[in-house]
């Protein structure tokens, strides 16, 4: 079967046909518009007519309905008709469930020839087969079912993100976990040589960067070794405890980092100026019985890590050459320096 095209848009007279509606559908929102339309197209099919023409037409006169529904503030629903070898596509009121009067249906297309009464039956029935709105309340049913479907999904899916959710925050804290206990020397609970290489270089980049201060200071045990062949290493561990306690004690907590470089000797990463850095480590020393030997540098703008790790440690050396058990800062050296040279 074939169909001609017609260029009008107006509404179609249907007087003196036999009018026959195909199809009924609400029409509450965007998503009937569509069903709607994919019903119209499966019409087409079984009255062998080519889609093309169709798929045209059809958006621009259920745009033009669309819009005299909302004009009217009224819902209406959907109607496919045909009269004789004219197809309309047109509103009906859903409150009295009558065609509404033949201005409200617009021409769609027209076939070649009239289909057969047995054809015309056989469509109605496959549409209202397939678009299962024989019955009204067949069609409620369906659409609460639907909302109950999505409401169910929707609190499905929240409760699978809260568990993922759950899963996230356990995994995250896991790894925080595994990290920390990778970085803490087993011994002492305080930061361990390869954490202090990482904060330490992290700070010196964040400081220079922003133009914060930083202090390194370089800390040994004075004696140690004798107190491991005396006393036996248990008492040797209870000492770097000992050490490491005060060293947590003096500074601040999750600002300075405290940290067992091996053996005897520690460090401090600390943000302040030296002189503050200072009585923290005189602080320390006094815990420690005048048994550690101390020394401090100040980052400086042109300071590398290594530049900074090789003043620090020429301030601990003078500590031990002055002989042990006391605070020696970089710039001290400096004016020795000068005093030798004058």
């Amino acid at each position: 079967m074939v169909f001609k095209s017609e260029k009008t848009s107006g509404p179609d007279n249907l007087s003196g046909a036999k009018t026959v509606v195909l199809l009924k559908l609400p029409f509450f929102k965007e998503a009937d518009k569509q069903r709607f339309s994919t019903f119209v197209m499966k019409c087409l099919e079984m009255l062998n007519v080519s889609p093309f023409m169709g798929a045209a037409r059809l958006p621009e006169i259920l745009e033009s309905l669309q819009f005299r529904s909302e004009k009217d503030n009224e819902f209406f629903n959907l109607q496919l008709v045909l009269a004789d070898k004219t197809l309309s596509l047109g509103l009906y009121s859903r409150s009295s469930d009558t065609a509404l009067n033949s201005i409200q249906n617009e021409f769609f297309i027209r076939l070649s020839e009239a289909p057969s009464f047995e054809h015309i039956e056989k469509i109605k029935e496959d549409l209202s087969l397939q678009s299962e709105v024989s019955d009204p309340e067949l069609l409620r049913q369906h659409n609460e079912n639907i909302r109950k479907e999505m409401k169910a999904a929707k609190e499905r899916a929240a409760q699978e993100l809260r568990q993922l959710e759950q899963k996230l925050d356990t995994k995250r804290s896991q790894l925080q976990d595994s990290i920390r206990t990778a970085e803490i020397d087993s011994l002492t609970q305080i930061y361990n040589r390869g954490a202090y290489d990482r904060r330490l270089s992290e700070g010196v980049k964040h400081c220079q960067r922003q133009g914060n201060v930083l202090s390194l200071i370089m800390l040994d045990l004075d004696y140690f070794k004798q107190v491991n062949d005396t006393l036996g290493h248990q008492a040797g561990d209870e000492i770097l405890k000992k050490m490491a306690r005060h060293m947590t004690r003096f500074t601040r907590k999750d600002v300075d980092h405290v940290c067992r470089m091996g053996g005897d000797e520690f460090a401090i990463v600390f943000f302040a100026e030296t002189d503050i850095a200072r009585r923290a480590a005189e602080k320390i020393l006094v815990k420690m019985d005048g048994k550690v030997s101390i020394g401090i540098a100040l980052l400086t703008a042109d300071d590398t890590v290594e530049s900074l790790i090789a003043r620090t440690d020429e301030a601990l050396y003078e500590a031990k050459e002055r002989g042990r058990g006391q605070v020696v800062i970089d710039y001290e050296l400096s004016e020795k320096k000068e005093l030798l040279h004058d």
